[in-house]
């Protein structure tokens, strides 16, 4: 009767994850602009609301899968960089840094969204496959190279067991050619959970 019992609670405590899951938002300015010598670099955070509206909840690699029991979830930002500096500058992704909570994680590339796949073990071929084309069509390249008088925009991605709430820094350093830092710009979120 007791492991009966011990399993009736479990079961309900399990679909009461299942049923609950959120997924975060920004409390505060989710676009935001800064500008250093010549560089101007725009950031806005997308929650899921955002990511669905733009890319439907379907074969959406940003999307955290509800029936996942340890969720990985991403947060995205859309970053813009115009250059009007008479030097070039470069994003390098393993430069980008979030500090949210306890954790410090690096920007994620499309190698990372599709380890991610691999290990959701109830998404189809035709899904993952639909999901990496999305992921390199929006996401920076690991680096990319902004010239004079150009602009770029893309998604920085972040991926992790986040599930706090509270202050969110993203880190975002432009360099030079030669690795030297350029720019360093900082943007801070107060992110908060919404229930589905």
């Amino acid at each position: 009767m007791r492991k009966l019992l011990f399993l009736l609670i479990v079961c309900i405590g399990f679909s009461g994850c299942l049923s609950t899951k959120k997924y975060h938002v920004a409390e505060n300015d989710i676009k935001q602009t800064k500008e250093q010598n010549g560089i101007t670099v725009i950031c806005e955070y997308l929650d899921e609301g955002d990511l669905i509206k733009r890319h439907g909840r379907e074969d959406n690699p940003y999307i955290d899968k509800e029936w996942a029991l340890t969720p990985v979830y991403s947060l995205v930002f859309e970053v813009e960089v115009k250059n009007k500096t008479s030097m070039a500058v470069k994003y390098d992704c393993r430069q980008t840094e979030l500090f949210f909570g306890e954790k410090s994680t690096r920007a994620a590339v499309v190698g990372d969204i599709e380890s991610k796949l691999e290990d959701e073990k109830n998404t189809k071929g035709a899904s993952k496959l639909a999901q990496v084309r999305l992921a390199k069509k929006t996401m920076y390249r690991n680096i990319v190279r902004i010239r004079p008088g150009e602009s770029y925009k893309a998604y920085v991605v972040f991926i992790n067991n986040f599930r706090q709430r509270g202050e969110c820094v993203l880190n975002f350093p432009l360099l030079y050619n030669n690795g030297n830092v350029a720019e360093e710009f900082e943007f801070t979120y107060q992110l908060a959970k919404k229930k589905k």
